[in-house]
């Protein structure tokens, strides 16, 4: 049976890093093992840092002697670390909008982590690692499935600010010697060259996706010398990988390769099952109560049609029998329960507002 309590999977966008947690968290609950995966946009996100607020104890205590007035909402959501506060903006946009003022919001701005030098941002993500490594220790019975967390986010972060390669391996091994309690292990998903993932992203997602995260990132170093456009990111795809191949090379854990160019899914999950010491076990048959579902809270509208359903921002999406009243959300770790003609959202919830855990759809009568 599987002795790791943090699998890791890492790889370039569009290698398979989202759809292959989901079906190792599917296969790890089919065994009965207790299993949470941590979405890369997971809310809040134990590890990353997107949208997010980062202030020094003195600095939060600092801004609650300013604003007194909203020392009890932030208090309820901010998450305190060793010396480190984290606070996740899209909370406070979704549901205490009307409670804190612009004043407020600006100066919580002022320390968005998005924005930090290097050095200070290791600081935060360090002690953050820190705090999800305790957490998991306290949960014994429980593995957890991370993507995009020890490679990704950290690459972009140094390459970004045109860092050197031996700064970015220092600091994964900072984090590798906190997780190393853990027993981590790492899935590292790749295809024979770079080129061909940077032509499989841009014919499954277009030549304008690579020129939307160019301008996105327009304005990091990295490309203060580069040309302008999608040429550019591609190049930024190249130096990544890069780094990424040498990252894996010396992971000083248990690590598996993953080549994924032939698309031998079946061959490649067994592969993965193996190095995980699991056995596959087949989703059960079950087919969930068609009709269209709605939130009259917000307007959300879920569309069930079989094994498959159309989401409130429009996106049909697959959906993966759990139970007779359960179905996992294929890309992501939302689960929709179906119970007395309604839909009620369970699993994790990630920076998609109806995936909000708890939320309730009624069945429409029309």
């Amino acid at each position: 049976m599987i002795d790791s309590q943090l699998i890791m999977l890492e790889g370039l966008p569009s290698t398979g890093k989202t759809t292959n947690a989901r079906f190792i968290h599917t296969q790890l609950e089919r065994n009965n093992i207790n299993a949470e995966w941590v979405h890369e946009i997971a809310m809040p996100q134990p590890v990353l840092f997107f949208d997010e607020i980062g202030m020094t104890r003195d600095e939060y205590d600092e801004l609650i002697k300013a604003y007194p007035g909203v020392a009890g909402i932030l208090n309820n959501i901010a998450v305190f670390q060793e010396s480190t506060v984290g606070i996740h903006l899209p909370e406070i946009q979704w549901f205490h909008e009307d409670e804190i003022d612009s004043k407020v919001y600006e100066a919580l701005l002022e320390f968005d982590v998005w924005h930090f030098p290097l050095d200070k941002y290791k600081k935060f993500a360090l002690e953050k690692w820190a705090s999800f490594t305790k957490k998991v220790l306290r949960n014994k019975d429980r593995v957890y499935i991370i993507d995009s967390a020890i490679f990704q986010f950290q690459i972009f972060t140094f390459l970004f600010q045109n860092r050197p390669y031996e700064e970015l391996e220092s600091f994964i091994g900072q984090i590798i010697d906190i997780i190393r309690p853990l027993n981590p292990c790492l899935i590292f998903l790749h295809r024979k060259n770079t080129e061909a993932t940077i032509d499989y992203l841009e014919n499954d997602r277009g030549t304008s996706y690579l020129e939307y995260i160019w301008q996105r990132d327009k304005a990091q170093p990295y490309y203060a010398d580069k040309p302008q456009g999608a040429e550019s990111f591609k190049q930024f795809m190249r130096d990544y990988a890069d780094m990424a191949d040498s990252l894996f090379k010396d992971f000083p854990a248990r690590k598996l390769s993953v080549e994924i160019s032939d698309k031998n899914w079946d061959y490649l999950e067994d592969k993965m099952l193996s190095f995980l010491n699991i056995n596959r076990v087949h989703a059960p048959e079950f087919i969930p109560p068609n009709g269209v579902y709605i939130n009259e809270e917000f307007g959300y509208i879920i569309s069930v049609d079989g094994l498959s359903f159309t989401d409130p921002t429009d996106k049909a999406r697959a959906l993966i029998p759990k139970s007779q009243s359960e179905f996992y959300v294929d890309w992501l770790p939302t689960i929709l329960r179906f119970e007395n003609e309604r839909i009620i959202i369970s699993g994790s919830q990630i920076v998609e507002r109806w995936t909000t855990t708890g939320m309730i759809y009624y069945k429409s009568k029309k």
